[in-house]
């Protein structure tokens, strides 16, 4: 999609359990970079159609975007692109950080609990516990973290191969995206780290992009 000299819109899209504080670090790394940031909060315990159903909307005002989205937020996409495919003629490129495309193994084992499951709520189904949307959107950077420090290092039997402590790198990983680069973070650090930014960025200004 063209994107030209204009001030390009990026929208950012939290995590589980958190709100658009999260995303502030980064969203103002991106404004310095030269992009309009706008931030999209849900809840995050609600079913993800809903979510994605509820972004639809949000997004009438905005034309041609950019998103990056952390963990459950790259979910909260896949089902926007689902629910409401002609959301991809409106969408330039797209940086996911973290997000387990795959399900988590972690939150699967978290839901197994009464009160695990209470706090996960709708996120689980279609999401977190896996059967997740196929990812539409070819032009996608996944970033994953490998630095294995978060919770779900305490959850025995979950998290055996690279992981950034919640999310596996094998549950990033979809053949639809464009790229998928590991770098040494973990889970929520990739919130503050600068090179994530910097990756970022320079995925949603290609050098010679039209």
């Amino acid at each position: 999609m063209a994107t030209g000299n204009r001030r390009q819109t990026v929208v950012l899209l939290h995590g589980l359990w958190m709100g658009r504080w999260a995303m502030l670090p980064l969203g103002h790394r991106l404004k310095r970079a030269g992009f309009h940031v706008r931030h999209f909060g849900y809840p995050t315990r609600a079913p993800l159609p809903r979510d994605a159903d509820r972004l639809d909307e949000w997004l009438e005002e905005l034309g041609a975007v950019h998103f990056v989205a952390h963990s459950l937020g790259g979910l909260v996409l896949a089902h926007l692109f689902d629910r409401h495919p002609d959301r991809l003629e409106q969408t330039d490129r797209i940086v996911l950080l973290g997000s387990p495309l795959a399900g988590s193994v972690v939150a699967r084992r978290v839901g197994d609990t009464l009160i695990g499951r209470w706090t996960l709520n709708g996120s689980l189904e279609r999401g977190l516990s896996g059967d997740v949307p196929a990812w539409r959107a070819p032009r996608t950077l996944m970033i994953a973290g490998t630095r294995p420090i978060g919770p779900g290092r305490l959850i025995p039997r979950t998290l055996s191969g690279p992981s950034d402590g919640t999310v596996a790198v094998t549950e990033t990983r979809d053949p639809a995206l464009a790229e998928h680069r590991s770098l040494p973070v973990n889970h929520f650090g990739m919130l503050l780290s600068r090179r994530v930014a910097d990756e970022a960025i320079a995925f949603l200004q290609p050098t010679g992009a039209d």
